[in-house]
């Protein structure tokens, strides 16, 4: 016959464990609670869940080592809708080396979202962007990666306006 353990659970790493003088456990903002002792405890704590039985969903693995024909990349689609995204935020932009970076993750994290509304299912997106004042100056960026060359893709797109350069490169990397 097993015994029943305490079932664990995880508190904050910076979370604050109170007692008052009836052994009662609370968590909470310590702000409001001016009458109750503080005890910094690990970030580790057993409490004991009688009545709780709380079971974890488990799914099993589908092996699919490729995608189905309905979630391949549409590279056309994706290219049309990331250069719209690029021309709409710099329809306006005018390059400022102070707001320059702010700028292009917001670009950046805007296209990638575009890109995951898109739904392509288990494919991992990653999107790189840079940003330059244009001053007839030349710049080569260049990529290696090691991928499956079958479902794996990229694409580049670069823009150019009278005061700056931007160039956004998005992996779409098929997970298994």
């Amino acid at each position: 016959m097993m015994a029943h353990l305490p079932k664990t659970i995880t508190l904050p790493h910076n979370s604050v464990l109170f007692s008052n003088s009836e052994h009662h456990h609370e968590i909470g903002n310590h702000e409001n609670h001016s009458h109750v002792r503080q005890h910094r405890q690990s970030s580790r704590y057993s409490f004991y869940h009688h009545g709780h039985n709380h079971h974890r969903i488990r799914y099993e693995n589908t092996y699919r080592m490729e995608p189905n024909n309905e979630h391949k990349l549409d590279l056309v689609q994706i290219r049309r809708v990331a250069t719209s995204t690029i021309e709409a935020a710099i329809l306006n932009y005018e390059y400022n080396p102070e707001q320059a970076t702010k700028f292009i993750e917001l670009l950046a994290e805007q296209i990638r979202s575009r890109m995951k509304q898109l739904h392509f299912p288990r494919y991992k997106i990653i999107t790189q962007a840079s940003i330059g004042q244009n001053k007839g100056q030349d710049l080569r960026m260049v990529s290696k990666c090691i991928w499956n060359s079958k479902w794996d893709r990229h694409i580049t797109i670069t823009k150019e306006t009278f005061n700056d350069f931007i160039t956004v490169t998005i992996f779409f990397i098929y997970t298994e």
